[in-house]
């Protein structure tokens, strides 16, 4: 009884103090350096770049739009996306469209009054 308490004992003590990493460890990336993917924030001249979560924004992000709209989260914010047809991407009410689901994009433009003025727009 004695034997298998401290065994518990052992076993517990060793796995709190054990830092937990994600991954296999065999990579020699530092992954405190690597950027992480998606646009984060905006930058004082409004241009983005990357990744970003598209949908409609009035069925998946809860805008205040009466209608379906296609709005880009970036970071906590949402911006509509004004010259660029949500249904010409993929029909927006399917299975697998934006008033459905949240679809990873890359997108290029730029951000003016809180709303995406898009160079391009495609979806991952």
């Amino acid at each position: 009884m004695i034997r298998k308490f401290s065994f518990l004992i052992f076993v517990l003590t060793f796995s709190l103090h054990q830092p937990l990493e994600a991954g296999c460890g065999s990579c020699a990336a530092d992954k405190r350096a690597v950027k992480g993917a998606f646009i984060k924030e905006i930058p004082s001249n409004g241009m983005v770049s990357g990744k970003a979560l598209a949908s409609c924004g009035m069925c998946n992000f809860d805008t205040s739009d009466r209608n379906c709209s296609l709005a880009l989260k970036i970071g906590h914010d949402i911006y509509q996306v004004k010259n660029v047809d949500m249904d010409a991407q993929v029909d927006s009410h399917a299975k697998d469209g934006f008033c459905n689901v949240v679809r990873v994009v890359n997108v290029k433009g730029r951000i003016r009054n809180d709303k995406l003025y898009a160079n391009s727009f495609s979806i991952q």
